[in-house]
């Protein structure tokens, strides 16, 4: 049985601009890496900049997103990594309250990505061109709430309780 989720409000960048990449999001980054057998790595956390190209600060500056690779090169990534990508997007998704998960953009489909917000606990597919990478973009933006983002024992306390879906058990399809 899947956990319910709540509509919750989206922070963006309303707490300014961190120090640097937040323990809780570092948490995070390490266990979709480990969980997807190394396909799935950090293609980008903390930078204080700008969204591309616009002129609104990126959440990136706060220390709480970060963009999860599944390109495969040499030393990094697996064959086939958007099976990964989805199945831990599925599974940020189900249990984002837990997680703080506040946004997900996915660059990859069709006309122009799409993006999960907290604040409408529902994905949005773009049917014009909103984020930069789109389509086909081989990588994820993950963001967390500023609470969790900076709260790496509680972040892998939840962790350690849920249980990731095995290839078996997944079935989302990009």
């Amino acid at each position: 049985m899947k956990p319910k989720v709540t509509v919750r409000k989206y922070t963006g960048t309303t707490d300014g601009v961190g120090t640097g990449e937040r323990k809780g999001l570092t948490v995070l980054i390490k266990y979709l890496s480990e969980q997807s057998d190394g396909a799935l790595w950090n293609n980008g956390s903390f930078g204080v900049r700008n969204m591309r190209g616009k002129e609104s600060l990126s959440v990136h500056a706060t220390g709480r997103a970060v963009d999860m690779s599944y390109r495969k090169m040499e030393n990094k990534g697996k064959p086939n990594g958007r099976k990964y990508a989805m199945r831990a997007m599925e599974f940020l998704v189900t249990h984002a309250n837990a997680l703080g998960l506040e946004m997900i953009i996915d660059y990859y489909p069709e006309p122009h990505g799409r993006a999960w917000r907290c604040d409408r606990n529902a994905w949005q597919k773009y049917d014009k061109k909103t984020v930069s990478g789109a389509p086909h973009g081989d990588w994820f933006h993950v963001e967390l709430s500023p609470e969790m983002a900076s709260a790496p024992a509680r972040m892998e306390e939840i962790l350690s309780k849920l249980t990731y879906p095995q290839p078996d058990d997944f079935g989302a399809s990009s």
